[in-house]
């Protein structure tokens, strides 16, 4: 790649200074873990452990897409695109059912760790795991031969990025409307020794990951059809004992209900909003149409009065 000699040349990634300073000196994990959980057991943000942060959710938001959905979850903000149905390309043979092609994309300011552009280890991995979130709720026997793509871009992460995506793209393929079986919820939870910490925070995250003085540390995302009560997808990882894993995915079950009558009324709202379009469309053709024969009377009325 040629280079520009008109402005000084630096490395592509740099190390701030800032980060050799004592007050930004890496702190030990009990001092982490002190600062996250207070005496009381609450978090930063004042949760219990159990609760979840506000959901915000919007559809339609990108005009080029078929159907899109924007989700915010405290400071995590996804935006999901589908497109059309398409031919798979390169496909040789015939197939019965439909595919889903889902690519996920962190913004390069998303995070201040991300300083990478190209696609790397971690968007791959949540990329199928996407996948095989909406595979059980599309209805690709509708569709053969045939691909949807679906594009999530992470926006801003601060933690349960997967299940805000899984989630938004549920939206976005109502808005869509692709033929689905049910709505997809997820959610997500972190363990951490005795604690199970629904709905963590990136920094939170970071010590469920990291705490490994714990016997269970780790994550645990669960994906739900509410109406159909199937769980597509379990994405977990870490160490974590089967009782205590157990207990994770009952509390994150009843969280994924937690989320059903927030995307049931935007997509009935979106039906609404489209039935008063469409009778307001219907009442414009008929007024149009009354107008159009009233002149043609008129026109009548005048020419034979010339006539006589």
């Amino acid at each position: 790649m040629p280079q520009d000699t008109k402005r000084l040349n630096g490395p592509d990634v740099s190390t701030p200074y800032r980060i050799h300073c004592k007050e930004h000196a890496p702190k030990p994990f009990e001092d982490r873990l002190g600062a996250a959980f207070g005496k009381q057991g609450k978090r930063k943000d004042g949760r219990n452990l159990q609760e979840s942060r506000k959901y915000y959710a919007k559809i339609g938001v990108v005009s080029t897409a078929k159907g899109s959905a924007y989700v915010e979850l405290g400071n995590t903000k996804v935006i999901v695109s589908v497109f059309d149905p398409r031919e798979i390309p390169k496909q040789s043979k015939f197939t019965g059912l439909g595919e889903l092609y889902c690519d996920f994309k962190f913004s390069p300011f998303a995070s201040a760790l991300r300083k990478l552009p190209q696609t790397d280890a971690r968007e791959r991995s949540l990329a199928t795991a996407l996948t095989s979130a909406l595979n059980p709720s599309v209805c690709r026997h509708l569709f053969p031969n045939l691909q949807i793509d679906v594009f999530a871009n992470v926006l801003e992460d601060d933690g349960s990025v997967l299940a805000v995506a899984i989630t938004a793209a549920g939206l976005a393929l109502g808005d869509a409307c692709i033929p689905m079986f049910d709505v997809v919820t997820a959610t997500t939870a972190g363990i951490l020794g005795n604690r199970i910490i629904v709905d963590p925070t990136a920094e939170e995250e970071s010590l469920c990951m990291g705490g490994h003085t714990e016997a269970n540390h780790g994550m645990v995302m669960l994906a739900k059809l509410p109406t159909l009560d199937q769980v597509p997808e379990i994405w977990q990882y870490g160490n974590v004992e089967v009782d205590t894993l157990w207990e994770t995915c009952k509390q994150l079950n009843a969280a994924c209900g937690d989320l059903v009558p927030v995307v049931q009324h935007l997509l009935v709202s979106k039906v609404k909003n489209r039935l008063l379009e469409l009778e307001a469309e219907s009442d414009a053709e008929e007024e149009s149409e009354e107008e159009k024969q009233a002149t043609e009377k008129s026109t009548l009325a005048h020419g034979s009065g010339e006539d006589r």
